[in-house]
């Protein structure tokens, strides 16, 4: 009786221990991810470029006015969406602001807090896959360190809480297959808290379908999938419900909608999509158009598909400039459809197939994303037009900048380069999937992964609305296949 009471006190103490140990560990990755990214929130803090827009959300929501723009002529509470994308970065803003007073170096510090513990839960879930300490280990290495996720918290933007529930829901897709039974409730409030976030997140719902139909096969995986899809559903209904009874003009933001809940100009943007293969030309075309500021529209040369269309296009630009502030006349608008849609019925395979082509190339192939870094050359550095130059094979223009900013154009190349290695190794992995031992969860990450990257990249490159920094919810993913499948292949061959 002695013995079994001494052993059962020996085997609790030795499980306190690992759990301390663990705990302990934990402690430690939590600190190791958190700290550079409170030296950048220190050293260089930004704003980001759809502040104002989120924080006067912010602010209305603060004041008791409910997710509202202020109209400007009355200040009278406008109903609104909640920013570009939805109401949960304004509403996270808002409950920091009340707790920490209107501080921004807080909401840095409680996005990176949330990014730190949604990475440990990817540890941890990659952990019960794998039951290898080496992948954990090098996961939590590239989840702090990672130069294309490490400098954002710097910015009072979406894109760190966006990242955090990225790599939430994929820590919750990884531990439904170390169970082999999907987590229902758990990936369906990933998915709302990524899509309240920004509504591009959506296309998470892609690596979920993937991978509730590779555990439960395809009916059971339909049954399942319909589960999740009630869960996420239903947080957006009720939100539908209320921008039906306020009368917004569409139920969610949309290219329909201008930022200030203004109908867009669907024709004008139409017409963009005719001929914009690099985010760099977009700025002369469409953020004159989001601040209804039609006077700084500038459209290049290689716009034109013939005289009379640069003709007719100048006549409406000139008609459109008259009114700056104004919102855009249907009138117009309808032209710039027209020219479009002749355009398009022209030429329907540079519409469909070459122009999305070049724009998804150019979405992972654009050297001069700083991916959050505070790498963008001064005012007298690289313009947008120089850039586009750049872009375009003038690297005489890239000469000269970098020997006259040098110290921006090493983080910006070591930047680049990461991509670059990245992709090859992403690549090389695929190879070696069926080289690797332990194929099947590695198959499974893969299929999450490819997925998802080529929904994104094909949403985006259908737009004339695109950026590189667009694509940062894939890197977790790409990081995380890379990893399994290499250190699989490595330590197969040892």
């Amino acid at each position: 009786m002695l013995i079994n009471l001494y052993d059962k006190c020996n085997n609790t103490y030795i499980l306190f221990i690992e759990v301390y140990y663990n705990a302990h560990h934990l402690y430690c990755i939590f600190f190791i991810i958190i700290f550079p990214r409170i030296l950048f929130i220190i050293l260089f803090p930004e704003l980001g470029g759809d502040y104002e827009i989120y924080t006067t959300v912010a602010e209305n929501i603060l004041n008791g006015c409910g997710v509202s723009l202020s109209n400007p002529l009355t200040d009278e509470c406008v109903p609104h969406f909640g920013g570009n994308h939805g109401p949960g970065y304004p509403l996270f803003l808002s409950l920091v602001w009340s707790i920490f007073n209107h501080s921004d170096n807080s909401v840095r510090i409680i996005q990176s807090i949330i990014y730190a513990l949604s990475c440990l839960w990817l540890i941890r879930s990659t952990y019960i896959l794998t039951q290898d300490k080496k992948v954990m280990i090098f996961i939590a290495i590239l989840l702090a360190f990672s130069p294309l996720l490490i400098a954002w918290p710097r910015y009072v933007q979406t894109e760190t809480l966006s990242i955090a529930a990225t790599i939430y829901l994929l820590a919750e897709l990884i531990l439904s297959v170390a169970i082999k039974r999907i987590r229902i409730i758990s990936i369906g409030l990933a998915l709302i808290f990524a899509t309240w976030i920004r509504l591009d997140n959506v296309f998470l719902v892609v690596p979920v379908a993937v991978t509730v139909i590779y555990i439960q096969g395809f009916r059971a995986g339909i049954i399942k999938g319909l589960l999740i899809a009630m869960i996420f559903s239903s947080s957006w209904g009720v939100w539908t419900a209320r921008n039906i009874v306020v009368e917004l003009p569409s139920l969610i933001p949309s290219d329909m909608i201008m930022p200030d809940g203004s109908r867009s100009p669907t024709g004008y943007l139409k017409w963009t999509k005719t001929w914009i293969t690099h985010e760099y030309e977009r700025p002369g075309a469409l953020w004159g158009i989001n601040r209804k500021n039609y006077l700084g529209i500038t459209i290049p040369e290689r716009a034109y598909g013939s005289l009379e269309e640069q003709l007719e296009v100048n006549k409406l630009l000139e008609e459109l400039k008259i009114l700056d502030q104004e919102d855009f006349p249907i009138k117009i608008d309808n032209k710039f459809a027209k020219i479009a849609s002749d355009k398009i019925n022209n030429n329907p395979v540079q519409y469909w197939i070459t122009y999305p082509s070049i724009r998804a190339l150019r979405i992972w192939t654009n050297p001069f994303s700083s991916f959050g870094w505070p790498n963008e050359m001064p005012d007298k550095g690289l313009s947008k037009n120089e850039r586009l130059a750049a872009a375009n094979g003038n690297i005489s223009i890239l000469i000269a900048k970098a020997q006259e900013y040098p110290i921006h154009a090493l983080s910006k190349g070591l930047n680049a380069f990461y991509r670059i290695i990245l992709m090859v190794l992403f690549a090389v992995s695929f190879i070696l999937l069926f080289k690797s031992k332990n194929k099947e969860h590695i198959y499974i990450i893969f299929l999450m992964t490819s997925s998802y990257i080529f929904s994104r990249t094909v949403f985006f490159s259908l737009n004339s609305n695109f950026e590189t920094r667009y694509m940062v919810t894939t890197i977790p993913f790409i990081e995380l296949f890379v990893i399994i499948s290499m250190l699989s292949f490595f330590y197969k061959r040892q």
